[in-house]
């Protein structure tokens, strides 16, 4: 009974360090903002005090890295790159002890006189970690958009037109037409939308993540179009020309 007594008489006057109060949303989107001002300075001291030990960090690419990696990465861009990131549509969710926050970035970078922009979309968790708010996981996509068309004669357009499909049994059908001295690529002429051209036989079809890719036999004719879709490629075999 003693031996008990003593240990929690110890026990009690261990201090014991309460968890950090949880900061407004407005604090989570200044320290955030924080952060990607601070990928454009190439400092990677804010990364590395807002960056729990544990964290997972998830990038665009697919990424996967630690803390140390990933404020490893944060350096001045090269001679000849400028650029911003700004940070919109924050929302901040409680989740239990964590906090989970939401954004889009828009960033615009100027490599030697050409102009890039994207938009980014992000989910980052914050968690206390000792006597502060810290990252503990994030993880960054792309927001897709249409690619900018590439100047291409329209009598190009000729070659590939037609009729496609990658179903032995031809009842999934990807119809190829022109109108309005445009092309366009999809299962019927209602649903099509444009191809962007890239190149005379590479094309980007609007309001998707596809890339079609126009591919001549040894005859040198069109005979099929590969989709290129997450990494992947659907192969369609031509089944007819256009009508």
């Amino acid at each position: 009974m003693r031996t008990f007594l003593m240990l929690a008489a110890a026990l009690a006057a261990v201090p014991v360090t309460a968890a950090p109060a949880t900061p407004d949303s407005t604090w989570f989107q200044q320290q955030t903002q924080a952060l990607y001002d601070a990928v454009t300075a190439g400092d990677p001291k804010p990364w590395d005090a807002d960056i729990a030990a544990d964290c997972i960090y998830t990038s665009e690419d697919g990424l996967v890295q630690d803390k140390t990696e990933l404020v490893k990465s944060i350096s001045p861009l090269p001679k000849g790159f400028s650029g911003g990131i700004k940070l919109r549509d924050f929302q901040v969710r409680q989740a239990g002890g964590a906090v989970v926050t939401h954004y889009f970035s828009d960033e615009w970078e100027d490599v030697f006189g050409q102009h890039l922009k994207t938009v980014y979309v992000s989910t980052d968790t914050w968690a206390p970690r000792g006597d502060k708010w810290q990252i503990v996981a994030t993880h960054t996509t792309v927001v897709p958009r249409d690619e900018d068309a590439v100047p291409v004669d329209p009598k190009a357009f000729a070659a590939v037109t037609g009729t496609y499909s990658f179903d032995p049994a031809r009842q999934r059908l990807y119809e190829v037409f022109v109108r309005d001295g445009k092309l366009y690529g999809g299962s019927d002429a209602k649903k099509a939308t444009q191809l962007i051209p890239l190149s005379p036989l590479v094309y980007f079809q609007a309001g998707s993540i596809h890339t079609m890719i126009f591919v001549m036999g040894q005859d040198g004719r069109v005979d099929e179009v590969r989709e290129i879709h997450k990494y992947n490629e659907l192969a369609y075999k031509r089944v007819a020309d256009s009508r």
